[in-house]
């Protein structure tokens, strides 16, 4: 098998540039980092610092009160969201992984945010069928096949101005292949195809990191 063709997204320079001249996470955001490293070999997993502190900003200027996250890893992300919000803030993350989901409700109680996450454990699509909106802001950072289904099931749990966040939408620059090699970078084409042609949406997508696009409702 030939090896996988990788693109770079940023220049590494820049992005550290960009990182130096961003407010860096919290504390508690840093103790996830760095227990995330030792404790999984998959710690590519989680957003980084400066995806956090986005995630953290979009929160607070959309004035979100209550969010869904789709792939909770070990809660980096909802942790991020959770220090944005207000006191009356929720999210609910929903993680397949019974281990991650495990670790995760670990990091958010140190971090002093249990009272505004709760983790559903189980596959995605069985907790979304399960939910009743408004959400106001939906972050996806799950299976990239499943991204297709995902959106086509929170979009109508958005109201009006609702925004969805989706993560690693460029998947190392293979999104931009015409024959994708495997369902993950099928499902990342066929959703960012689906996304700019709804007419419910407006969406941009940004080259932050491994591409984030978000996307707002009408």
């Amino acid at each position: 098998m030939s090896p996988v063709k990788q693109r770079p997204v940023a220049d590494r320079e820049m992005e550290a540039y960009a990182a130096a001249h961003s407010t860096p996470p919290s504390d508690a955001l840093a103790a996830v980092a760095r227990s995330t490293e030792a404790w999984s070999d998959r710690s590519e997993m989680m957003i980084d610092g400066s995806e956090a502190r986005f995630l953290a900003l979009l929160v607070a200027v959309s004035d979100a009160r209550r969010i869904l996250e789709i792939g909770t890893f070990t809660g980096y992300s909802a942790i991020a969201m959770a220090e944005a919000l207000p006191d009356d803030g929720h999210i609910t993350t929903l993680e397949l992984d019974a281990a991650h989901a495990a670790r995760a409700a670990e990091n958010i109680a140190a971090a002093g945010q249990a009272g505004k996450v709760a983790i559903l454990e189980g596959p995605a699509l069985v907790s979304l069928a399960s939910l009743e909106g408004p959400f106001d802001l939906v972050f996806i950072d799950a299976d990239k096949s499943g991204y297709p289904a995902y959106y086509e099931a929170v979009v109508p749990l958005l109201p009006p101005g609702g925004i969805i966040v989706a993560d690693n939408v460029l998947r190392n620059g293979r999104a931009l292949d015409t024959a994708p090699d495997s369902a993950e970078i099928a499902g990342i084409r066929e959703f960012n195809d689906k996304v700019v042609a709804d007419p419910r949406v407006e969406a941009v997508m940004l080259t932050i990191r491994d591409g984030v696009t978000l996307i707002r409702r009408h």
